[in-house]
C-alpha cells in the first residue's frame, strides 16, 4: 500500500515541473502583453506630439514666408507712396470692415429702439452669441492668433 502510495506520488510529482512551469510561462505572456500594450500606447502619445510639432513648424515657416515677402516687397518698391499704401491695406481693411460692422449693429439698435424695445434689452439683443463670437475672433486674430489654432485641435 505504501509502496503503492509512494508510486502515485512519484508520478503525480513528476508532472508538478510541468504544471508550474505552465502558470510561470502564462505570467510571462501576460507581462509581455502588457508592456506591447505600453509600447503601442507611448508610439502613439509619440507620433501625435510629433505631428504636433511639425504644425508648429509649418506655422512658423509660414510667418516667416510671409514676413520675408512683404520685405522684398519693401525692398523693391522705390515709391514712398506705393510703400505706405502696401503698409496700409491691412489696416484699411481692417477699419472699413469694423466701421461697417458698427453701423450694422447700430442701426440694429436704433431701430430695435425705434420699434418700441428699450435700450438695453436692444443693446443686449445685438450683442448675441454669433457676435461675441466674431469680437473673440477678431481679438484672437490681432492680439494673439495661436489662440484660435488652439481651438481648433
Amino acid at each position: 500500500m505504501i509502496s503503492l502510495l509512494g508510486s502515485l506520488l512519484g508520478f503525480g510529482s513528476s508532472f508538478m515541473p510541468n504544471v508550474l512551469g505552465f502558470f510561470e510561462k502564462k505570467q510571462a505572456n501576460k507581462q509581455e502583453l502588457l508592456m506591447l500594450e505600453a509600447k503601442a500606447k507611448y508610439a502613439s502619445e509619440l507620433s501625435k506630439l510629433k505631428l504636433q510639432e511639425i504644425d508648429a513648424q509649418a506655422d512658423i515657416e509660414e510667418a516667416k514666408g510671409i514676413y520675408k515677402h512683404a520685405e522684398q516687397l519693401a525692398k523693391s518698391n522705390q515709391s514712398k507712396f506705393i510703400g505706405a499704401l502696401q503698409a496700409s491695406v491691412r489696416p484699411v481693411i481692417t477699419y472699413a470692415f469694423f466701421s461697417l460692422f458698427a453701423f450694422v449693429k447700430g442701426a440694429y439698435v436704433v431701430i430695435a429702439v425705434q420699434g418700441g424695445e428699450d435700450l438695453l434689452p436692444a443693446i443686449l439683443n445685438a450683442w448675441d452669441d454669433e457676435t461675441m463670437a466674431l469680437f473673440a475672433a477678431v481679438m484672437a486674430f490681432w492680439f494673439g492668433n495661436r489662440a484660435i489654432s488652439k481651438w481648433k485641435k
